[in-house]
């Protein structure tokens, strides 16, 4: 009788062992890697509030965040060291078309998450030269972003599309928005081209010191530059952005996104989607770029596949 009650108490613990092993997720077992941005930029606190907002959202979450860049962080995720990322669109667009700088086949693991702002290419030219279009700027002196960043990739696209090319300027300078800003002020420049959030305080800055002209973007050069990257859209620079600007400027944009892993499972991938749309004033105090967003502007449709729980979230919404 004792062997047989030993035996019972055997059973049952085997059966309640068993059971811890596939007991329902609890608080915190899902651990994610997030990386974000460049120390020192605005990725790292936005990508900070993003994490506590989603913790709150969701117990089952720990998020660690880590120091990261656009292409760095796809390149995590994609390879399973991170589930989370920050992205720009057309540099995500390229990887899951197999292009850009080390990558030698289309990434499949990456998926969209929501957008978060705007990224805006701003050309600020020297309105006392008399440049009025893109192709004033022939044998003029251009500033941007130094080779290999995207705003200078995009540069490159913008004065080939308008029949100019780094070619026809006199001179190409790949310097720091701050270092523009002080070669336009000194005359060394006849224009500033890089992509940012509206407004930029090196474009302010330009303005205070000389006539600026902010140069649209035609309707044949954004054909062109579509062709090249799907994830370019229209953007309008509001009259008024800047001292001097008395018209609206037609430009384009790439937005800034969150990418995140497609393994995810859909219910977390859904939760954060809602979490952070919903968090919206709080995003606001921490980057204006969120201010006047709504979950239109977050999940606003994109050129790259989005994880099934963000796209199930954004239906809902009436968006995407």
């Amino acid at each position: 009788m004792k062997r047989h009650l030993w035996q019972l108490r055997a059973v049952a613990a085997a059966a309640f062992i068993a059971g811890l092993a596939v007991a329902p997720a609890t608080a915190q077992d899902i651990k994610l890697t997030y990386f974000t941005g460049p120390t020192g930029g605005s990725w790292i606190p936005i990508a900070g509030a993003l994490t506590s907002i989603w913790q709150k959202a969701d117990k089952r979450l720990s998020i660690e965040n880590r120091p990261g860049a656009g292409l760095v962080n796809m390149k995590a995720i994609e390879e399973g060291k991170a589930e989370i990322g920050m992205g720009n669109m057309v540099s995500t667009v390229d990887a899951l078309n197999g292009i850009g700088t080390g990558i030698t086949k289309p990434y499949v693991n990456v998926c969209h998450l929501a957008n978060i702002y705007p990224q805006v290419q701003q050309i600020a030219a020297r309105a006392d030269q008399g440049i009025k279009t893109l192709a004033d700027l022939k044998d003029k002196s251009l500033g941007t972003l130094p080779r290999g960043n995207t705003s200078e990739t995009v540069a490159s696209w913008i004065m080939d599309a308008a029949g100019v090319g780094y070619k026809g300027l006199s001179k190409v300078n790949f310097v720091s928005i701050a270092d523009q800003a002080n070669m336009f002020k000194d005359g060394q420049i006849s224009v500033s081209m890089f992509i940012s959030t509206i407004p930029t305080g090196g474009i302010m800055d330009m303005a205070n010191s000389r006539p600026v002209r902010m140069l649209d973007i035609p309707d044949d050069v954004f054909a062109e530059l579509k062709k090249k990257n799907s994830g370019f859209d229209r953007f309008t620079i509001k009259k008024g952005t800047y001292p001097g600007m008395d018209a609206d400027v037609q430009s384009i944009q790439f937005p800034a996104h969150v990418i995140i892993s497609c393994k995810l499972p859909d219910d977390v991938v859904y939760n954060m989607a809602k979490a952070m749309t919903e968090a919206l004033p709080d995003l606001a105090s921490v980057n204006s770029v969120f201010k006047g967003q709504t979950v239109k502007d977050f999940g606003a449709k994109v050129a790259v596949k989005v994880h099934p729980g963000a796209l199930k979230y954004f239906k809902e919404q009436g968006a995407m």
